[in-house]
């Protein structure tokens, strides 16, 4: 029985095995129990308000299908329910997603809406205080090359607000199923700025093929109880290269772990991004960043949280955040300024790995040249000469022939003659680190 299913999750997992990675300076009790891999994984998210969309790669530990036969309600969810194998790819590089399934705490909806040959389905739904993840089907009767879901937006079914704080989308390939139609599927992950007032929602977006775009309404309602989250306050600080950083407190929801940290005023560094901040249990078993879609948001300067795939579904005796390094810059130095009318970099880190400042009407265009690959986009908040937010609404990376080393950076700033120079970027990614071995205790 689930033969066939099993042979898909040892596909998965044999997979994931080849792909090596190691995990550095840990002690050596937690060392023994890692299991060595890496993976890169690119995400686009939306953003609204405060929320930061954090770079462009991840680690990912891979190896978490350590024994098919101990989860037979896996395999019993792939022959059930139509489609889950596309759900197990959507969601097989994020742990906490997949103990979720595998826990039972997926909800299968099966909601859609046909206009036009085009088809939207909400197939399922995992849910929990902090968070809300749809699973959806797009498929055309035409044989498109593109089916692009674009301005999602959720709201209560009685046209109230919902307070969301990030919505970010991540879909698979389009693909034909044989008799002349398209299908494509994904995620729409919505980070909540508080729990659900109702269950009872409404899914707007609209779906784009080569030539034609529709739009849809999707009512839909939750049954499933929310598990509730499990906090542990911890306010420990530790110092990394003369740098303070206190956890405040780590909350593990079921689709995400919400680590709370303070920088201390007085750092003569801005902290930027933890590379490789994760959980490890007592038997080393690890739980990495987010991999595919918001994996921080921004308080102040000062504070922020920094989402880890959950654990929720896992008791550990002991559990423990670690982390390695840290990109950090001079707080001085933490901008980038340029003149667009002189076309000249004003002011950058000492490391001056951008160049080649390019001023085409509304396109600003710069070449990053780094060390080794870097894939997080630098630029955070802009403003002109007098403080005032200048509006990006569109960038790019892109590697210039085919090296990872050498980046062009585009940005589109609207009105752009009319900005007053000098423009200031933010810097929030650069390629520069403070490193040492930490490990805080949570339990």
């Amino acid at each position: 029985m689930y033969e066939k299913e099993e042979r898909q999750l040892t596909n998965y997992k044999n997979s994931y095995d080849n792909i090596e990675a190691p995990l550095e300076l840990l002690d050596e009790a937690i060392l023994n129990g890692f299991m060595k891999a890496k993976a890169e994984k690119r995400r686009k998210p939306l953003m609204k308000k405060w929320v930061i969309s954090i770079g462009l790669a991840a680690f990912i530990l891979i190896g978490f299908f350590s024994s098919i036969r101990l989860s037979p309600a896996f395999a019993n969810y792939i022959t059930v329910i139509p489609g889950m194998e596309k759900l197990v790819e959507l969601i097989r590089n994020d742990k906490g997603k997949m103990l979720a399934v595998e826990n039972d705490y997926y909800e299968k909806l099966g909601v859609s809406q046909e206009k036009n040959g085009m088809t939207f389905t909400i197939d399922g739904a995992i849910t929990d205080e902090n968070g809300l993840v749809l699973f959806y089907t797009v498929e055309s009767d035409n044989e498109d090359t593109e089916l692009n879901i674009d301005e999602p937006r959720l709201n209560y079914k009685d046209g109230q607000s919902l307070n969301w704080g990030s919505l970010s989308h991540s879909s698979g390939e389009v693909h034909t199923d044989g008799s002349g139609k398209s299908i494509s599927t994904g995620t729409l992950e919505v980070g909540l700025a508080q729990p659900l007032e109702s269950k009872e929602l409404e899914l707007k977006v609209k779906v784009k093929r080569e030539t034609q775009t529709e739009d849809f309404v999707l009512p839909f309602q939750l049954k499933k109880e929310v598990q509730e989250k499990k906090t542990y306050q911890l306010n420990k600080t530790v110092t990394i290269e003369g740098q303070k950083i206190t956890f405040l407190d780590t909350t593990i929801y079921p689709l995400r772990v919400a680590v709370h940290i303070k920088m201390d005023h007085g750092n003569t560094k801005k902290i930027l991004n933890f590379d490789d901040l994760r959980l490890v249990d007592e038997n080393g078993e690890v739980w990495n960043k987010i991999a595919n879609g918001v994996s921080a948001s921004k308080i102040s300067d000062d504070e922020a949280i920094i989402y880890l795939q959950s654990n929720y579904f896992r008791e550990p005796k002991e559990l423990y955040l670690v982390f390695n390094k840290i990109q950090a810059v001079d707080k001085e130095e933490a901008m980038v300024m340029i003149d667009t009318q002189k076309k000249q970099i004003l002011k950058q880190p000492k490391e001056n790995v951008f160049s080649n400042l390019i001023v085409d009407g509304e396109q600003v265009m710069l070449t990053m040249q780094t060390k080794n690959e870097f894939h997080y986009s630098p630029f955070g908040e802009a403003k002109d000469r007098k403080g005032n937010i200048v509006e990006v609404p569109e960038s790019s990376m892109s590697p210039k022939g085919g090296d990872e080393r050498v980046i062009e950076l585009g940005l589109r700033i609207p009105e752009l003659q009319k900005v007053m120079n000098p423009i200031s970027f933010e810097l929030s990614f650069f390629p520069a680190w403070i490193k040492g071995e930490t490990k805080v205790q949570i339990k």
